[in-house]
């Protein structure tokens, strides 16, 4: 977690517009009208780092207290327990230096010249390192982990997956508020950090960050998958706007991490978002977040919130988000009594458009032929629109053809349930009449994660048996 960051030598003037810009940023998702057409004229690059206010400390004197230090080219970390289970922190957080810079462009330089370093403290026991002078009286509480400038402090934990993942994640703050003149919303800030700190290291020693977590023994201690589904499952979903409604103080609990890692994820990880999404990481400046973020996401924002109500509500480890990308394209109403073309629904992929516009309160017909395959390992998967009734993903046989309407015009109320939620079991066809009109979509069901070994598709054709009562 970040701690609050305002420079001394700013004004009650400017720090009043940089609280007004925050509270607009929280407002991002409900301000959709009245989008501007370009970007504003945006403040030119910080040409200086915030300066480095780090204290020096008497390593020889602190052994002697227990605590011992590690040291690679952007880290210096002291901590009071074994060092042997330090041993991959540092080439971690070297690595995401390097990841970081190429994600958000090179840090501006340090006015004295020296390299970017940050100093760490991994604490088993917080009263000594508070008795070493190590741990400030005047840090604001934290669940796990703050950061402060140059400086983070986290608590020791159980497995060596998350003891590097809140590291890497403290880490993150500290390079993202490097610059001078910083402000973003929390909920950005935070997610960020969860995003660059999830991470993966093969046999070779090489690191990846920006991860999607495959499996739980993967990623022991990270527990944002099962947490929201068990948010979910308690009726705590948040939706965009709630997301980014976030505040400080919800950080002292863990779901708050979960909900904005999530929402980063979708956007850097879909295709549709991931370029825009990078382009806001560099209007980080006073000013700039919420204005850059209207501009970017303004004319994509029903879209979003359907892809964001998808993702989270069936969110599970190994989500492929490329192959659930949904390509919207609105539909044309039916002539009655009329089949549609037939549309082909592959099986490699997500939710995908029929072309077919439903008007709500009329009768439909779906029905569908094809064999599909779902897997190799260990022999073909073969599939027909029914599914295969011994293997389950999200209540539903894997397999199955489905259906949803995707509401057209959108809700003007944002707190509105998506309608894409409400799935339709079609298998070899079904009647239904839709409750909102819209375009259909088909999938067909099968494990987030196990989409890219499918082939095949089914052929689906629609008629409209009669008109809204």
């Amino acid at each position: 977690m970040s701690a609050a960051r305002v420079p001394a030598n700013r004004s009650w003037t400017l720090l009043l517009a940089a609280v007004a810009v925050c509270l607009a940023a929280t407002q991002l998702f409900a301000q959709t009208s009245g989008a501007q057409k370009t970007l504003p004229a945006l403040a030119g690059e910080p040409d200086y780092r915030s300066p480095d206010q780090r204290p020096q400390h008497d390593d020889a004197h602190l052994s002697t207290l227990g605590i011992a230090s590690i040291q690679s080219k952007r880290l210096k970390l002291y901590s009071d327990g074994p060092l042997d289970r330090l041993k991959s922190i540092g080439p971690a957080v070297d690595a995401l230096y390097d990841a970081l810079v190429e994600y958000f462009g090179p840090l501006p330089p340090a006015r004295d010249k020296s390299e970017f370093a940050v100093t760490g403290y991994l604490m088993t026991d917080k009263s000594r390192f508070r008795n070493a002078g190590l741990l400030p009286e005047e840090l604001p509480p934290f669940l796990n982990g703050r950061h402060r400038g140059l400086e983070f402090w986290v608590n020791e934990q159980e497995t060596d997956y998350y003891r590097r993942h809140l590291i890497l994640h403290e880490f993150t703050h500290c390079f993202m508020y490097a610059p001078e003149g910083v402000e973003m919303p929390v909920w950005y800030s935070e997610g960020m950090a969860e995003l660059f700190g999830t991470h993966t290291v093969d046999a070779a020693g090489h690191y990846q960050f920006r991860v999607m977590p495959d499996r739980n023994e993967n990623f022991r201690g990270h527990g944002r998958i099962p947490l929201i589904r068990s948010e979910i499952a308690a009726n705590h979903w948040k939706s965009l706007r709630d997301v980014t409604r976030i505040t400080a103080q919800d950080f002292l609990q863990t779901p708050a991490y979960a909900w904005s890692w999530a929402l980063c994820a979708l956007l850097d990880g879909n295709p549709r978002y991931s370029s825009k999404f990078r382009q806001l990481s560099h209007h980080r400046g006073y000013g700039q977040f919420a204005a850059a973020f209207r501009e970017l996401f303004g004319d994509s924002l029903d879209e979003l919130r359907t892809e964001w109500s998808l993702f989270s509500h069936e969110l599970q480890y190994g989500f492929d988000l490329k192959r659930a990308a949904i390509d919207f394209k609105p539909g044309k109403p039916l002539v009655p009594n009329d089949p549609s073309w037939p549309i082909d629904v592959a099986a490699d992929r997500g939710w995908q458009s029929s072309g077919v516009l439903v008007r709500a309160g009329a009768e439909y017909e779906i029905t569908a032929t094809g064999e599909v395959t779902l897997g190799t390992s260990p022999k073909p998967w073969i599939s027909q629109p029914p599914g295969v009734s011994i293997v389950y993903s999200e209540g539903h046989p894997i397999g199955l053809l489905l259906a949803a309407v995707h509401r057209e015009p959108p809700a003007t109320d944002p707190a509105t349930e998506e309608s894409m939620l409400r799935q339709i079991a079609v298998g070899r066809g079904v009647r239904f009449t839709p409750s909102v009109g819209g375009t259909l979509y088909f999938r067909i069901n099968d494990h987030w994660n196990s989409l890219a070994d499918n082939d095949g598709h089914y052929r689906v054709t629609v008629r409209e048996l009669s008109a809204p009562k």
